[in-house]
């Protein structure tokens, strides 16, 4: 057994589905296959159950699972305690990312991270925050980035917090909103509760979508030629929030402002990896220095 046939069953453990691991390990689903029969054959037992929904472990599966696993890890612990050994923190760092902390956030953060370790070999993968949170749980990532409330075990750090808003192209009420087209765009499922929560606490009358669109970006174009109007968290408002938009926050029926936190979750397991460490750290001094843009009602933190 080698790192190769670690991390294939560990990929094919996380996406529950070998036409999902086949494509995201660059192999045909044959060749797949042939590499997880080797591995039952070198066991000597079954370790996985084909099923209609996917795959589930066998008892030895989840044996076999937890010592892939643990084999990856200490392989890179060994590799960056070598490195330290030299002076210099280098190593593999794993990490998944919101796809919108990702769009606003997380290229510049990793471009200044890198200036100061170039040596830090960083992977990163991008989904909606929901996606992510399983990531994180099953283990195939060291660091998470998380946009919203989950529960997670290991330790976790707020990063930011920001409004959701109201935006449109000129001021109306409440009442001339509901005859307005609503603008919305596919997004994580909590951000589409709390539109709809206020929409129909806020609004005389039941709204519906009148242009659903592929992203939160193209949403905003929409909003800024005046085709409608939208709610979106603050991150999301780009150059908007600087241009001739109107911007309002929201609040729930109790008056208290609707916010959306960013959390990093990490595991303290993977914090003995000097890479990891030096992320985190990194990361929390990081966003120690952004400034706040204040609007009516909230302190928001954002990037500098």
């Amino acid at each position: 057994m080698d790192e190769r046939e670690w991390q294939t069953f560990v990929t094919v453990v996380a996406e529950g589905n070998i036409t999902k691991a086949a494509e995201k390990l660059f192999l045909s689903q044959p060749a797949l296959s042939y590499r997880l029969r080797h591995m039952e054959e070198a066991m000597e037992c079954p370790l996985l159950i084909r099923t209609n929904e996917g795959i589930a472990l066998t008892p030895e599966g989840e044996l076999f699972y937890d010592y892939c696993r643990r084999m990856i890890r200490e392989k890179e612990e060994l590799h960056q305690m070598m490195g330290t050994l030299q002076g210099e923190v280098q190593g593999t760092l794993k990490i998944a990312s919101s796809i919108n902390f990702a769009d606003y956030q997380l290229p510049r953060l990793l471009n200044e991270f890198t200036k100061d370790y170039p040596k830090i070999r960083i992977q990163v993968k991008t989904r909606w925050s929901q996606h992510i949170n399983k990531m994180y749980n099953s283990g195939e990532v060291m660091v998470a980035i998380v946009r919203g409330e989950y529960k997670n075990s290991g330790a976790r750090v707020k990063l930011l917090e920001e409004p959701y808003c109201l935006v449109y192209k000129e001021k109306v009420s409440h009442e001339e909103l509901a005859r307005l087209p609503l603008i919305q765009y596919h997004t994580d499922p909590s951000i589409a509760m709390v539109i709809d929560n206020w929409c129909s606490e806020n609004l005389p009358q039941e709204t519906m979508a009148s242009m659903e669109l592929d992203s939160m970006v193209t949403c905003r174009h929409f909003v800024r030629e005046g085709l409608g109007w939208a709610i979106l968290p603050y991150m999301g408002l780009g150059s908007c929030a600087e241009e001739n938009i109107y911007v309002e926050p929201i609040f729930d029926k109790k008056g208290n402002p609707l916010i959306r936190p960013t959390y990093m979750y990490y595991n303290e397991t993977s914090t003995k990896l000097a890479a990891v460490r030096t992320f985190i750290d990194y990361v929390i001094e990081y966003y120690k220095k952004n400034q706040v843009v204040h609007l009516p009602g909230y302190n928001v933190v954002v990037d500098k």
